[in-house]
């Protein structure tokens, strides 16, 4: 993954690592998608949206607000997903089983293609709505400027 050696994830708050893998998978995503490589691309950026999701879901004022109660798996990505549509940050309701469907099919059948470009976009618009973008790409680890 992206973030190793980037970050060290036992020194910061659980929102904190979250957030920050977010936009490293985020990052790489969209390298792995400029370089043609589309299936490590769709997977980083998948990844990208599963970290903004706990990062969304970490502060408990936010879990109190939807009602999320401490016997609620939020590591179901599923569960957390509709969660979070059923609070209001996300409408479309099927638009996580969607990209899921993706990531699937572009590991397992090798000659799958998709429109990266809309995917890019729609993990975008869902990264805004947890609050992961918009970042400065100069204040992540290994960047011009950023911190090691």
């Amino acid at each position: 993954m992206p973030h190793h050696g980037l970050m060290d994830p036992n020194k910061m708050t659980e929102e904190d690592a979250a957030l920050m893998r977010a936009r490293l998978h985020l990052r790489g995503g969209k390298r792995r998608l400029q370089e043609g490589l589309s299936a490590a691309g769709i997977v980083a950026l998948y990844d990208a949206l599963l970290f903004g999701m706990r990062y969304f879901i970490a502060r408990p004022e936010r879990c109190e607000r939807m009602s999320v109660t401490s016997t609620a798996d939020l590591w179901d990505h599923t569960a957390l997903y509709y969660t979070l549509t059923k609070a209001g940050v996300f409408d479309d309701p099927y638009a996580f089983n969607h990209l899921s469907l993706i990531v699937e099919r572009a590991l397992w059948q090798e000659s799958f293609s998709f429109d990266a470009d809309a995917v890019l976009v729609e993990i975008e618009k869902m990264l805004t709505r947890l609050g992961v973008i918009p970042f400065s790409e100069a204040a992540l680890p290994g960047e011009a400027g950023g911190a090691r």
